[in-house]
């Protein structure tokens, strides 16, 4: 099996609405993400031959990502919800490059130094067409069609 990382930043800020805590209050973080991308088979032949994906085809679908909906945003809005965690954020962008990423496995944010968050879900399992957003279970298709603004 083949993991490639990719890792790229943005800056952002967001409110926890209900949060019992300082994150209640509106905030910035500088965020750290890392893509894992896995698979089995390398490509035989070509200009990407010996690759499983080339880096460059990643930033390409996270460019537009970070650009449209999540550098120098508000996130609540950006994301269509009164709660963007870690948590939220990451599944957000699995979903958002699932399908312009096929072989995207998991994907972690990080806040700040020291918190984080990674989605992976279980492949063999439905975790692929429904997760958990505001406590509701959502057709991960409506999530990536609208809810949440996921492209």
């Amino acid at each position: 099996m083949f993991v490639l990382e990719k890792k790229f930043g943005f800056e952002a800020m967001h409110v926890l609405k209900g949060h019992d805590g300082k994150c209640a209050r509106p905030h910035g973080h500088s965020y750290r993400v890392v893509l894992e991308v896995s698979g089995r088979t390398l490509v035989g032949s070509g200009p990407k031959r010996n690759m499983l994906m080339d880096f460059e085809e990643i930033s390409r679908e996270v460019r537009g990502m970070v650009d449209l909906h999540l550098d120098h945003a508000n996130l609540n809005e950006s994301l269509g919800t009164d709660s963007p965690t870690a948590e939220f954020i990451a599944v957000w962008i699995f979903i958002y490059l699932r399908k312009r990423i096929p072989l995207l496995v998991a994907v972690t944010v990080e806040e700040t130094a020291s918190s984080r968050a990674t989605y992976r879900p279980d492949m063999s399992t439905e975790d692929l067409k429904h997760v958990i957003v505001d406590g509701v279970v959502v057709e991960t298709e409506k999530l990536a069609n609208g809810h949440g603004n996921c492209d």
